[in-house]
């Protein structure tokens, strides 16, 4: 079974770098995603390429060129279902952090691979707004 943070590397290549074939083999459909008052059920590979290329569309535009994450907490809830809580940090072409945030996961295991399940993000929109507002 991999690990879960090396399961993160790859997710976090093929979010920032808009890779979808890599990036729907990682999702499990349909899987939910939490973001404050917001409840967002992804059902069909379109749908996910449409939230995956709007997400990074408007971090491009903010000018994010990658990511990356420090493991914060992981929870063993069954054989196959695993917590995950990521501090991802996001940085521009010079490598300055340009803001971060915490986002919380429900990963299953299905042959021999993690999968998402659920996503909850914590703070993420607020600490955009944050970069947005300042670049005003």
């Amino acid at each position: 079974m991999q690990t879960v943070e090396h399961f993160f590397q790859t997710y976090a290549k093929a979010y920032i770098n808009s890779e979808l074939d890599t990036f729907q083999k990682l999702i499990s459909l349909p899987s939910l995603l939490l973001a404050g008052d917001s409840k967002t059920l992804l059902t069909d590979t379109e749908g996910l390429h449409r939230h995956v290329l709007g997400q990074v569309a408007k971090y491009r535009a903010l000018g994010v060129a990658t990511a990356d994450f420090v493991l914060q907490h992981q929870l063993r809830l069954s054989d196959q279902l695993q917590f995950v809580s990521l501090y991802w940090r996001f940085y521009d072409n010079s490598g300055k952090v340009m803001f971060t945030c915490h986002t919380s996961y429900t990963l299953q295991a299905l042959q021999g691979s993690w999968q998402v399940v659920s996503i909850i993000t914590d703070d993420e929109q607020a600490a955009y707004d944050r970069v947005v507002k300042s670049q005003a």
